[in-house]
């Protein structure tokens, strides 16, 4: 059973690493229609500003599991360099727990938001409010995999030679 939660949280991971390269693609389509369509025609679509913004506070919380499963957030390279390692270990799920407790608030206080904005529309896209919102509470939500198997399973990274 642990291993079929292993896999499936590695696959989630992945999925919403690969989801987010994709909706850097469109962000990035997106806002060079609109420079073209600026300094080319003459008459910007106004509406790719806001999708891009939109498509970009998506990316960036569908990735941050994968950011965190890769040990890419905020290293704590100089505390684990100098503690020794019962120390290390302890620290390192102090900081697992405080960041999955950040995670949970951020689910938490997203939903709030987003059930708050609900009834507004985006001025331009005829779009819910709250689908621009939803973005804070499922990125965090789909990043506690991420977390947790960083704690648990950490990625080997290849040393890099240091120049002196």
């Amino acid at each position: 059973m642990r291993r079929g939660i292993h896999a499936a949280s590695e696959l989630l991971i992945k999925t919403t690493h690969n989801i987010a390269a994709l909706l850097l693609a469109v962000g990035a389509v997106l806002v060079f229609y609109q420079v073209v369509t600026r300094f080319i025609f003459g008459d910007s679509a106004t509406w790719t500003e806001l999708v891009a913004r939109g498509v970009v506070v998506w990316m960036v919380f569908l990735v941050c599991g994968a950011g965190f499963r890769m040990g890419l957030m905020i290293p704590l390279e100089f505390l684990r360099s100098i503690l020794p390692p019962n120390a290390r270990n302890v620290v390192m799920w102090v900081v697992t727990a405080l960041t999955l407790v950040f995670l949970g608030v951020l689910v938490w206080k997203g939903t709030e938001m987003a059930i708050r904005v609900n009834g507004q529309q985006v001025p331009m896209l005829g779009v819910r409010m709250s689908l621009f919102y939803a973005a804070i509470p499922v990125g965090a939500l789909l990043a506690i995999p991420g977390v947790l198997l960083a704690q648990l399973k950490p990625v080997d990274a290849p040393q890099e030679d240091l120049v002196e």
